[in-house]
């Protein structure tokens, strides 16, 4: 059956529709602190002055009743008391004595104002935000930085709202040790790094181990694990490895918005991409922060799908600005899948990798019916996977299923039904790359204007359809002045004229 443009496309705003009506209504909730006249709120402020208590993990210790909103007043906050796995500044668990009074609490920093008047500071510190198995919690306000991994980690949980917040200068285990953790790292290495990577150890030295491929980012700045029908609005996060994480070891991550975040400078130790969306290794249910993965070899993981990152700035990143990933799976050649997912507009400038990335880096992997739609993505790095050359071209937009670099990866599975749509691509080497096995696309109704080079490279055996765009000048690709096509492109018609 072939790819329904206008179905995916009608589906993806009904849900995209829902997700902000959801948003605004929290965020009206965080404003004006009108929802229900019964929920309770509880107060943190410096001095414990006032009816308050001085630290954010007393206040959630002593929340009685769901819906509970804790106003924080400004200061700086670290944990007191506190050691061992899973260690925060604030740790929202379902494990806590008061766990069933803890659904759909607010952690509300400065009224949920994106400033930096309170500042989560998680120095020594696994994360500042922890939230694990607890639904319907919101994070807004707050300053979340210096973990030793996550600054905010959401797992296992469903109907977050992660609003308003700044997340920066995080994932600081990875400068304790190198080439170490438990169990030891590398535990993935991508073709072409060669030699030993740097990881995230354990934040404490009686830890009980890392999810194996958070080894090479300590799982970023923000990250969502197994995390559904959640919003991530509204956040700056910079300078951390990567930006923002989801991913889906312990169940499936899916129904997710990420809106009208800034996620920038995330370089630290070479860094990673602006939002990421990535298929990793199964662990057994239960698995969390606390315990660590137990690595499920016979389990499938739970997929990264229908997720929408929309309207987001994604600058200057180590890795791609936005990435989507099925990565090679427990025993080799088993699937993990990030499909369905739409990426669309987003400003992606100036990023180390390319602009917007889809790989497969194994068989049975499944990056099918990815959308990419409405982007502006202008001078981002090359891939050396894709083009291996000692100074790969710049590449906009890539969609790469590779099959020729070793094992685990010989035979990726191929890329089918990636829509790839109103985009405006400039200074790229090459707009749109695709490859290197029977994977296709279909490019249409861009501005495919680039650097002079070319605006579609199909590098694999399939068929890359890219009917209707603009190449840079009236008369079409390969002529004078206009951006060019390599391999099997069809690219007639097409537009004389600019898209708007």
């Amino acid at each position: 059956m072939g790819f329904n443009f206008r179905w995916h496309f009608a589906v993806f705003n009904q849900t995209l529709c829902r997700w902000v009506r959801y948003a605004v209504a929290v965020s009206s909730f965080i404003g004006l602190g009108a929802c229900a006249a019964q929920a309770a709120t509880l107060c943190v402020n410096k001095n414990g002055s006032n009816g308050c208590v001085a630290t954010i993990q007393a206040a959630i210790n002593a929340v009685s009743s769901p819906d509970t909103t804790i106003a924080v007043g400004p200061g700086t906050y670290s944990a007191t008391t506190c050691g061992g796995p899973g260690c925060s500044v604030a740790v929202i668990s379902s494990t806590a004595s008061n766990a069933a009074s803890l659904t759909g609490l607010t952690l509300r920093c400065n009224q949920g104002k994106l400033t930096r008047s309170v500042l989560l500071d998680a120095t020594g510190l696994n994360h500042a935000v922890y939230v694990s198995g607890v639904a319907q919690v919101t994070i807004a306000g707050c300053v979340a930085e210096n973990a030793m991994r996550e600054g905010i980690l959401v797992e296992n949980s469903d109907n977050a709202n992660v609003a308003n917040n700044e997340v920066a200068d995080n994932d600081q285990a990875m400068a304790s040790k190198l080439g170490k953790g438990t169990p030891p790292c590398p535990t993935f290495l991508s073709p072409g790094t060669g030699g030993a990577i740097q990881c995230c150890p354990d934040a404490f030295a009686t830890g009980p181990g890392n999810f194996p491929n958070d080894n090479d980012d300590c799982g970023e700045g923000i990250h969502l694990r197994a995390v559904t029908n959640s919003v991530v609005q509204g956040n700056f996060v910079h300078d951390n490895i990567g930006g923002i994480l989801l991913t889906d070891e312990t169940g499936a991550n899916s129904s997710n918005l990420i809106s009208k975040n800034t996620s920038k400078d995330n370089t630290k130790f070479g860094g990673d991409c602006g939002v990421t969306l990535a298929s990793h290794v199964a662990c057994t249910p239960g698995s969390t922060d606390v315990t660590g993965c137990t690595l499920a070899p016979l389990g499938s993981p739970g997929g990264v799908f229908h997720n929408v990152v929309d309207g987001n700035l994604l600058n200057h990143n180590g890795a791609s600005g936005a990435g989507m990933f099925a990565n090679p799976g427990i025993p080799p050649g088993s699937a993990t899948a990030a499909y369905g997912n739409q990426i669309s507009n987003n400003t992606v400038t100036n990023n180390g990798q390319p602009g917007i990335a889809i790989h497969v880096h194994a068989a049975n992997g499944n990056a099918d019916n990815n959308v990419i739609v409405g982007n502006a993505v202008s001078g981002n790095g090359g891939d050396g996977e894709a083009t291996p050359v000692a100074h790969p071209p710049g590449l906009g937009i890539e969609v790469l299923s590779n099959g020729s670099f070793g094992f685990p990866f010989d035979g990726a599975s191929p890329i089918v039904g990636t829509m790839i749509s109103h985009n405006n691509v400039s200074k790229q080497d090459i707009d749109v790359w695709v490859g290197n096995n029977a994977t296709d696309a279909h490019v249409t109704l861009n501005n495919l204007v680039g650097k002079g080079a070319s605006g579609v490279t199909n590098a694999g055996s399939g068929t890359v359809t890219a009917t209707e765009n603009y190449w840079g000048c009236p008369k079409g690709p390969n002529s004078s002045s206009c951006t060019s096509t390599s391999g099997t492109v069809i690219s007639s018609p097409f537009a004389s004229h600019p898209s708007p």
